[in-house]
């Protein structure tokens, strides 16, 4: 009796946790969880030999340290790599230098340099990551004992020091460490032991210069000033004396080698000079050893390659490489070794599975005499013979047993098997093609992408082919998983329409799905997308529909077009922003497959690489979360913004999964064919039965979830942050003192108004002539929130907010409260932990200025991009860039800058970077831009605008001080304070004219934007407040602020950050916005141009006419507007009195909120 599997799991649910071969170098440095050690035991044994006898002392000096791995393609080479680096760094006995033999190295020292400074760049440990290879050095050197002392070393990092003073101390250190008994007669390259001092400072400014030092790159006046501790590179023989000296370092401080292979060498084989390159590749090696005596070198080649290059190698290099004695890396694989690679890829998918499927001995099941098949069979064939003994014993199966209806969601254990081996569950059709060597469609699909100059048609038929097309080349990414099927609708010219039939191919059975898909793009003013609506509800036909439209939706209104909407919703139908860039992305991706379809293995990697399978359309169309996540796939989709879990299940394809399982229903595939029906016709269809689903999704995928179709333990939770809100959550029926907010009482009836907590992450504005109470109804709020554990932060252009750190402002007016008020004053006092930063003024608590926010380099790439352009824009308003030609390849050539610099940095960049990178012709960069600036023109006047920019706003760009993160601004994770909550206070004054406040901001906004792209949350968790926001996002101009606000505004709801606009001057907002924020406070408003703006944003939705009611509104009074709702109210004071605070004050109150790690200010001169 064959043995079965505790518990069946279906096949595409499995089969992304088991790729077979390494397909990117970013693998190397992450341990492999189904590496099988027996696999190339001898190349493995003959490595850590080797390293054992260096790293003990009885191997280093010997010219036996190169060593040679040669085999045929396939042999695992790549993947032997990988686990000699897991194994040497697990044991600490080794830092491992990688290189790819790129064919257009000319100076191959230089390049094995910069391979090595990249790979002591990755994180040391293989399984858990942290801290870097190159870090880890760093510490460690600076830690043994007798090198440094303590107050030195605390002094190299905390001391603030100017650039001369920081050189002068990084001299005497460095010399007190040459000179210990430690490094006394290791010669050691004494800069490049500066160079490492340096990196103590944490600073990125500094952190760039010294990695392009030690890359051996010749630094620019201003870039060295920040490194003047180090002399110039220079001489032909630079690189080998810095790998010489982090070689000695590496063996001094941890007693470990320098491993340093070089991988592909047969790439080399494309040039006519192949064997002259190898040559001058194997001599720099050589040279590397000679100069390292603790340095092990692996060249890993083909086979074939070798034998053609070793007959032109001089007998002296042979003799160097061969001494050890080559190994050759078999492909082959025994009935052993075949036995534990299954057995292992198994064990590895049981263990991610706590109390999921064990799996039986493979032995056992195959048959004792299967694996002795597997005799002379390479890796991926002994996986492919697997699949066919799997899919021949289903077969029988199937056929000896009786058909009984099971879910369809559950598979066998043959089938769960072949998902753990990697096979998919249906290989009727021929495997893909293999992907020739030396073509690298990710390469291609990238530069292909940056270049594209796709536009989204205006014509919606036109739309609905993009999107079709889009669906069957999605379909296309999941191979013989997913069958669909379109039929074209003929409802209205306006209204594109389509039936979409689904089909998932799971385990021998089909689950189909059914839905409709209209097209929705008219704008809702004079009543188009209404009309529209009103032909969607009476052609819904009782089916599962979808309706698209590029532009947001409506919000929860009380106008005709909001009313349709909600019946649309209420019928079941599901609404789906596709933003532009999804459209072009589309577009994109057609077009570069229609060039590469019929390329040599494109098909294949085009179903790895899956570039359409995670964007948010495409997924709920096609039902994607029930297949799990695409490996390789970000659950964050391109160009949709940030995908966070809804707090309910969705009812859109209620009971179709059980109506398709009992009927055994399914679509015949398209590829893609279509089909037209009419409207009359369609209408006539079945309705859908809407018994709920029973989906059993395994615990690690967490995607159905992610994209709304999971539910959450929260009992009653506030609807998706899209979705409209009931009346009962705006009236806050039945809520509480922790949950609630008081806004104030209802005039008339005298009854408390009080606010959701979590409605406030939908935003709030706060509108008001002078003296119209308006700052006082917001910082009541704030106050509020912040006794409920909320933190915020306040940017403050005029310097009242300050007050909030003043003392005397607390003490000032506690008479004029009432005992409860009095004691809410000093709980609140008690609570709160205040900073006040002044970026522009170095003499308070300055917040260094940055173009790109740390961690931009863990965001996705449209992210990075994002974040790029705006920068590049506030950028171009700090250069006056216009719309001229010239004018707008510089901003391109900014943006394009910025978005490498991104890429590759792990920390802040600031504008020193910039100028850095664009003057010093980045091979990247100049590609990139070369149709922009083929002379590099425009490069080299950046530069100069750049460094006018610099020396101009010296106060914006040089006042230095803390990194600006959300994180330390809100007092979270490693900046919180126990039992307190942060409160800090940004006084924009200190910078000056609007320009650069105006710049400040923007950057602060695009910290922001990354702070939310990292932090989903369903919950209100911090609030941030804008003073005069009409300078932000105005009416008649386009600030470098209004774009990021406007972003920040729609993405910062999933994350649970609530945002307050705040102005007197409300005819100079910009209400564009205004669908975006859910909280609107209006208080007396006089001026007839702000009057007329209020009417068009809110009558029509809420009846409210602005200039027979606001006007006479008295201190204090407010409409509050929420949706449609209006009330009248008397808003609550606040418990602190906001007062402009003299700019001295301000200094002194940042310096003294600054080190407040153990005491906050005492603000009522008690503590």
């Amino acid at each position: 009796m064959q043995p079965t599997a505790q518990t069946a799991l279906s096949v595409d649910s499995l089969s992304a946790a088991f790729e077979h071969s390494i397909t990117w170098e970013d693998d190397i440095w992450r341990a492999d969880p189904v590496d099988v050690e027996q696999v190339h035991a001898k190349a493995r044994r003959k490595f850590y030999d080797l390293l054992d006898a260096v790293t003990s002392g009885r191997g280093s000096g010997t010219q036996a340290r190169i060593l040679l791995f040669h085999g045929q393609s396939g042999a695992g080479k790549t993947h032997l790599i990988r686990a000699l680096r897991t194994g040497s760094h697990r044991q600490g006995k080794a830092y491992f230098g990688y290189a790819q033999m790129t064919p257009d190295v000319s100076n191959y020292a230089d390049y094995y340099l910069r391979r090595i400074i990249a790979s002591l760049e990755k994180p040391y440990d293989p399984d858990n990551g942290g801290e870097s290879a190159l870090t880890r050095l760093t510490n460690r050197l600076v830690s043994m004992a007798d090198v440094l002392p303590e107050e030195d070393l605390k002094e190299l990092r905390e001391a603030n020091l100017d650039e001369r003073a920081l050189a002068q101390l990084i001299l005497r250190l460095a010399d007190e460490i040459i000179a210990s008994p430690a490094f006394a007669d290791q010669n050691l390259d004494v800069n490049v032991v500066r160079a490492l001092l340096y990196l103590q400072r944490c600073d990125p400014r500094i952190d760039q210069r010294v990695r392009q030092y030690l890359q051996g790159r010749q630094l620019n006046e201003l870039s060295h000033a920040a490194v003047a501790a180090l002399d110039p590179n220079s001489g032909d023989g630079r690189a080998f004396e810095i790998i010489e000296a982090i070689g000695k370092l590496i063996w001094t401080v941890e007693r470990a080698a320098l491993v340093f292979c070089i991988d592909q060498v047969e790439d080399l084989r494309f040039f006519e000079d192949a064997e002259d390159r190898f040559q001058k590749a194997v001599r720099d090696l050589i040279q590397i050893a000679n100069r390292v005596p603790t340095a092990i070198i692996i060249i890993s080649c083909l086979e074939d390659f070798y034998g053609q290059v070793r007959g032109v190698l001089a007998q002296s290099y042979i003799d160097r490489i061969e001494k050890a004695g080559p190994v050759a890396l078999l492909e082959t694989r025994t009935p052993e070794e075949a036995r534990l690679i299954i057995a292992k890829r198994l064990e590895h998918e049981a263990s991610l599975r706590n109390g999921g499927p064990t799996f039986p001995d493979p032995t056992a099941f195959f048959g004792p005499q299967f694996f002795e098949e597997f005799g002379g069979l390479s890796t991926r064939r002994l996986l492919e013979h697997a699949q066919n003994r799997l899919r021949a014993q289903q077969t029988n199966t199937m056929e000896d047993e009786p058909e009984v209806e099971s879910p369809p969601e559950k598979a066998g254990f043959i089938s769960t098997l072949a998902a753990a081996l990697g096979f998919a569950p249906n290989n009727d059709e021929p495997a893909a093609s293999e992907i020739p060597p030396g073509i690298d469609y990710r390469d291609l699909w990238q530069r292909f992408s940056q270049a594209s100059e796709a536009e989204m048609p205006s014509n919606d038929s036109e739309l609905m082919d993009v999107l079709i097309a889009a669906l069957g080349l999605a379909r296309e990414e999941w191979g013989e998983q997913i069958k669909f099927r379109v039929k074209r609708l003929e409802i209205a010219d306006d209204v594109p329409a389509f039936d979409l039939f689904v089909t998932h191919v799971r385990g021998g059975g089909e689950l189909t799905f059914e839905s409709r898909v209209f097209l929705c793009n008219r704008p809702t003013q004079g009543g188009g997308l209404k009309r529209q609506l009103e032909k969607v509800l009476m052609n819904m036909g009782g089916r599962a529909s979808f309706m698209l439209r590029a532009s947001d939706f409506p919000p929860n209104r009380k106008n005709q077009t909001a009313q349709a909407f909600r019946k649309f919703r209420d019928n079941g139908g599901r609404s789906l922003l596709v933003p532009i860039p999804d459209w072009e992305r589309m577009m994109m991706v057609r077009e570069f497959h229609a060039h590469h379809r019929y390329d040599p293995g494109f098909d294949r990697w085009f179903e790895q690489a899956k570039l359409l399978s995670g964007m948010i359309p495409i997924v709920q169309l096609l039902r994607l979360d029930l297949l799990g996540p695409p490996s390789g796939v970000n659950v964050i989709p391109v160009g949709s913004g940030m995908i966070r879990p809804r707090t309910q299940p969705t009812e859109m394809f209620r009971g179709q999964t059980d109506a398709a399982a009992s009927s055994h229903s399914s679509v015949p595939e398209v590829q893609p064919s279509e089909e037209r029906e009419t409207a009359g016709s369609a209408a006539q269809a079945d309705p859908v039965p809407v018994d709920p689903p029973i989906v059993e999704k395994p615990s690690r995928w967490a995607w159905a979830d992610w994209i709304g179709w999971g539910s959450s333990s929260r009992t009653e939770p506030l609807p998706a942050n899209d979705d409209p809100l009931p009346m009962s959550v705006l009236l806050d029926e039945g809520g509480d003192d922790e949950d609630s907010i008081l806004a104030g009482r209802e005039n008339g009836t005298n009854r408390l108004v009080r606010l959701n907590r979590d409605v406030l992450k939908r935003h709030a504005a706060v509108l008001g002539g002078s003296g119209s109470g308006k700052t006082t109804l917001a910082l009541s709020i704030i106050e509020q929130l912040l006794l409920r554990g909320i933190p915020a932060v306040l940017i403050d252009r005029k310097g009242d907010l300050c007050s909030y750190a003043n003392p005397e402002v607390w003490r000032a007016h506690e008479h004029e409260f009432d005992e409860r008020r009095a004691a809410e004053r000093r709980r609140l006092a008690e609570a709160i932990d205040v900073a006040v930063y002044t970026p522009g003024r170095a003499s308070g608590r300055p917040i260094s200025i940055t173009l790109l926010p740390n961690g931009i380099s863990e965001l996705p790439e449209h992210e990075q991009q994002l974040l790029a352009n705006l920068s590049a824009a506030a950028l171009g308003d700090m250069l006056h860039l216009k719309n001229s030609a010239t004018h707008q390849k510089q901003s391109g050539t900014l943006s394009v800058a910025l978005k490498i610099l991104g890429s590759r940095s792990r920390t802040e960049v600031t504008l020193n970077d910039l100028i850095y990178l664009l003057e010093n012709e980045d091979p990247e960069l100049t590609d990139l831009t070369q149709r922009m600036d083929p002379s590099g023109k425009i490069r080299r006047d950046l530069v100069a605008q750049l460094d006018s920019l610099r020396h101009r706003n010296s106060a914006l760009f040089d006042a230095g001080g803390e990194s600006l993160r959300m994180e330390a601004l809100l007092g979270i994770g490693p900046y919180a304070q126990p039992g307190r909550t942060r409160l800090s206070i940004i006084y924009t004054g200190f910078l000056g004219d609007n320009e650069n406040i105006l710049f400040w901001v923007a950057q602060f906004l695009s910290e922001a934007l990354r702070f939310c792209q990292r932090n989903p949350n369903d919950e209100l968790q911090a609030v941030v407040m804008f003073d005069e926001a009409d300078l932000y996002i105005p009416a008649n101009s386009k600030p470098a602020t209004a774009e990021p606000l406007q972003s920040l505004l729609k993405r910062a709801r999933s994350a649970g950050l609530g945002l307050m606009l705040a102005t007197q001057s409300p005819g100079d907002l910009d209400y564009k916005s205004r669908d975006q924020i859910t909280s609107w406070f209006i208080g007396r408003v006089r001026e007839d141009t702000a009057l007329r703006k209020l009417k068009a944003a809110f009558q029509s939705e809420s009846g409210l006419d602005p200039a027979a009611v606001l006007p006479g509104q008295t201190v204090g009074e407010f409409h509050l507007v929420q949706e449609g709702l209006v009330r009248s109210i008397k808003a609550q004071r606040s418990l602190i009195s906001a007062e402009q605070v003299p700019f001295d004050r301000i200094e002194q109150l940042a310096r003294e909120t600054k080190g407040q790690e153990t005491k906050q200010l005492p603000l009522f001169g008690l503590r």
